[in-house]
C-alpha cells in the first residue's frame, strides 16, 4: 500500500517533540530560572499540540521567552524549529535540510553532542522525502553510531525508530523489526507511552509488510483503542489507514475500502494528494475484486492529483494503473504505467516495488503471448528477490556485530563489564578441559547431523505424502478432493464478502472413441495434454481439476460470468486448433463447456450441478460449445 504521504506527515509532527525529550532535565536545572519556558517544552515533551497553528504561537512564545545567554534553552528551540519546518513542497523540504545543515555547522565544534546527532536525525526525515536514501541511512547510521559512543539512550532509540520505519519502507523487514524492537523496548521500559505508540504503530506496519498481518492488525487496534479515547483524531485516523492495510492484506477487502473511504473523508477539502491516495488503496482493491473498470476510473482521477513531485504514492500509483489496464487487456498502456513506476521506485531505492514490477511486467508479456520478454521480465524478478534477500543476511549481520561489539556494549550497560570479567575467567578455565570440550562438541554435533537428517525425512515424507493426497496421478492436476476443496473455500468467501466466483466444467467430446480407435495409452496422453492446455490458460489464483475420467474443473475465484465465458472460448478454440497428430496420426479432438456464476446459490453442489446442466447443453447443442448457466 501506498501511505508515503501519510507517513511523511505523521513522521514530521511526531518529531516535532523530540527536541525536549533530551534535555528538559538540563534545563529545569539551568541558572535562569523559567517556568513558562520549562512548561513550553514540557507541553511538546509529553505531547504534540492540537495543531499547526497552536505549535507555532507556542514556539514564537518560547523564542520570546528566552535571553541570548540561556544557551540550553536556545538548543532545545533551534532543535524544536528543525523539526517543525514546512514541508509541503519540495522547495521547502529542500530549506529544512538547508536549516539543519547551517546548524549543524555552527555546533560542529560541539560534535558530536546531543545537539548534533538530533539536528542530524532530524535532517534524514526530510532527505527521504526527496529520494535520498542512501545519505539517509549513512547518516542515520552515524548519529546512532554517536549516540552510543555519548551514552544517549533516548537519542539512540529515536534514530533506531526511524532508521527501522525506512527499512519497513524499502522491503528490508529483518533490519526493520531489529531496530523498531530496541527502540519500543526502551520507550516501555522508561514509560515513554507517546513514544512507545508511535513507535508500535510503525512496528505495525513492517509486520505488515513482512506478511504477518494479524500481529499486525492486533497491535493496531490496540493503538485505535487509545487514540479514541484520548480524542487525538489525526492519530485515529492514520492507524485507521493502517488497519485498512492489514485488512487488504488478511483478504477482508470490502471492509477494508470502508475504512479507506472514512480516512479519504477525512482528507477531503483540506489534503487533496491524501484524499487521492485513499482512492487509489480503493482501487487496488476493486482490481481484486474483478472491478477492472471502475479501478481504472479511481486511478485516473488520482492521477490528476499525485504527480510525479509526489514520487512515492506516484510510483504505487502507476503501479496499481498498469495492472488495471492488464485486467482490460490495454497491453500498451499498461507497459506504459509499469515503466513510470519502475522509474519512480528507483529514485526511492524501493527494492520492493522494484519486485512488484517485474513481476506485473511479466504477467503483461505473458498475456499478450510475449513470451521471450515475459521470461526475461521474470528473470529480473527473481534477480531483484535474490538481491533482497542477500541484502537482507547482510545488513542483519552487520547489526549483529554492532550489537556484540565489546566497546558498545560497555556504554549500553555497565554490568557487561562485570560479565566480560566472568568469561574472561571462564576461558582460563575451559581451556584446562579442551579435550572435553572436542569431545562433547563433537557429540552435539553428530546429534544435530542426525535430527537434522530426520526432520527432513519427516518434512519430506509429509510433503509428499499430501502431494499424492491431493493430485490426480496421470495429470498431475489437481484431483476431484482437492479441487472441490478449494472450490468450497471459495465458494463460502464468495457467500459472505459477495465476491464474483465462476466455474468451468468441460470435458473431452467422443472421448470414449478416442480409447476405443487409438487405445488407452493415447488416451492417457490426450488427458495429460488437456491438463496442460487449460493449466497454462489459467491466472495465478485459478485452479484447473480433473474430477471424473475425461472430466475437468475450473475454479475462478473473483471472475464474474464474462471472465469466465471469455477463458471457456479461448480454451476450446486452443483445444480445437492442438495439432493432435502429434500425439497419434489421424487423432482430432474438440470440447464442450459449461459455465456458471455464483448468483446466491446455498450450497457449491448446486452451482456444479449447475455448471453440468450447462455442459449437457453443450454436448446436446453439437459439441465444440460453450454454453452459459
Amino acid at each position: 500500500m501506498s501511505h508515503y504521504l501519510l507517513l511523511k506527515q505523521h513522521v514530521v509532527t511526531f518529531y516535532i517533540v523530540l527536541l525536549c525529550t533530551h534535555f528538559f532535565i538540563g534545563s529545569v536545572a539551568n541558572a535562569n530560572e523559567n517556568d513558562r519556558a520549562d512548561s513550553i517544552i514540557s507541553l511538546f515533551k509529553t505531547n504534540k499540540p492540537a495543531s499547526a497553528q497552536q505549535t507555532n504561537s507556542l514556539l514564537h512564545e518560547l523564542e520570546n521567552l528566552l535571553t541570548s545567554d540561556d544557551l540550553a534553552r536556545q538548543k532545545e528551540l533551534i532543535r524544536l524549529r528543525c523539526w517543525n519546518q514546512k514541508t509541503d513542497t519540495n522547495e521547502q523540504i529542500s530549506a529544512a535540510i538547508a536549516y539543519a545543515d547551517k546548524q549543524l555547522v555552527r555546533f560542529s565544534a560541539e560534535a558530536p553532542s546531543p545537539t548534533t546527532i538530533d539536528l542530524t536525525i532530524c535532517k534524514t526525515a526530510y532527505q527521504r522525502y526527496l529520494g535520498q536514501v542512501a545519505t539517509t541511512l549513512q547518516d542515520l547510521t552515524q548519529a546512532i553510531n554517536q549516540a552510543y559512543d555519548i551514552e544517549a539512550p533516548l537519542l539512540i532509540a529515536h534514530g533506531r525508530s526511524q532508521r527501522g520505519a525506512l527499512h519497513s519502507y524499502q522491503g528490508n523487514y529483518s533490519a526493520s523489526l531489529e531496530d523498531l524492537l530496541a527502540a519500543q523496548e526502551y520507550y516501555e521500559s522508561q514509560n515513554l507511552s507517546y513514544w512507545a505508540n508511535i513507535n508500535l504503530g510503525e512496528l505495525a506496519a513492517s509486520y505488515r509488510r513482512f506478511g504477518d498481518a494479524k500481529t499486525a492488525l492486533k497491535y493496531q487496534l490496540q493503538l485505535a483503542d487509545i487514540y479514541a479515547k484520548q480524542g487525538n483524531q489525526a492519530e485515529a485516523n492514520y492507524v485507521n489507514i493502517q488497519i485498512a492495510s492489514s485488512l487488504e492484506q488478511l483478504g477482508q477487502l470490502e471492509e477494508a475500502n470502508q475504512r479507506y473511504q472514512s480516512s479519504q473523508q477525512f482528507f477531503s477539502g483540506s489534503q487533496p494528494v491524501m484524499a487521492a491516495d485513499m482512492s487509489m488503496n480503493i482501487a487496488n482493491n476493486l482490481i481484486t475484486l474483478g472491478q477492472y473498470q471502475q479501478a481504472l476510473s479511481l486511478l485516473q482521477q488520482a492521477a490528476t492529483v499525485i504527480t510525479p513531485d509526489y514520487n512515492a504514492p506516484y510510483s504505487f500509483l502507476q503501479l496499481y494503473l498498469a495492472n488495471a489496464q492488464l485486467k482490460l487487456n490495454h497491453y500498451p498502456a499498461s507497459l506504459e504505467a509499469l515503466q513510470k513506476a519502475e522509474n519512480a521506485f528507483q529514485i526511492d531505492k524501493n527494492q520492493r516495488g522494484l519486485i512488484q514490477v517485474q513481476e506485473l511486467r511479466s504477467d503483461v508479456y505473458a498475456a499478450s503471448e510475449n513470451w521471450q520478454d515475459a521470461y526475461f521480465a521474470l528473470h529480473d524478478h527473481l534477480e531483484l528477490h535474490l538481491a533482497q534477500d542477500k541484502t537482507v543476511l547482510t545488513k542483519l549481520n552487520a547489526e549483529l556485530q554492532t550489537r556484540f561489539d565489546t566497546d558498545r556494549i560497555k556504554h549500553e550497560n555497565s554490568l557487561l563489564l562485570q560479565r566480560a570479567k566472568d568469561k574472561e575467567t571462564q576461558l582460563i578455565l575451559s581451556q584446562r578441559n579442551q579435550t572435553m570440550q572436542i569431545i562433547i562438541i563433537a557429540l552435539v554435533g553428530v546429534i544435530l547431523i542426525l535430527v537434522s537428517i530426520f526432520a527432513y525425512k519427516q518434512r519430506h515424507g509429509k510433503h509428499q505424502f499430501k502431494k499424492l493426497a491431493f493430485t490426480d496421478e496421470l495429470t498431475q492436476i489437481a484431483n476431484r478432493r482437492e479441487a472441490y476443496m478449494q472450490a468450497e473455500q471459495w465458494f463460502a468467501l464468495s457467500q459472505k464478502h459477495h465476491k464474483a466466483f465462476s466455474l468451468i466444467s468441460f470435458d473431452a467430446d467422443h472421448f470414449k472413441g478416442v480409447n476405443d480407435k487409438f487405445g488407452h495409452d493415447i488416451g492417457d496422453k490426450v488427458l495429460i495434454h488437456l491438463a496442460s492446455i487449460a493449466s497454462d490458460l489459467i491466472r495465478k489464483d485459478d485452479l484447473v481439476g480433473r474430477v471424473g475420467g475425461e472430466e475437468f474443473i475450473i475454479v475462478l475465484p473473483n471472475s464474474d460470468i464474462h471472465v469466465a465465458q471469455d477463458i471457456a472460448n479461448r480454451l476450446l478454440r486452443r483445444i480445437e486448433q492442438y495439432d493432435w497428430s502429434l500425439i497419434s496420426s489421424g487423432l482430432t479432438l474438440t470440447a464442450s463447456a459449461g459455465v456458471v456464476s455464483y448468483q446466491n446459490e446455498h450450497s457449491l453442489s448446486e452451482l456444479l450441478l449447475k455448471a453440468d446442466k450447462a455442459l449437457y447443453a453443450a454436448k446436446s447443442a453439437g459439441r465444440n460449445k460453450v454454453e452459459v448457466a
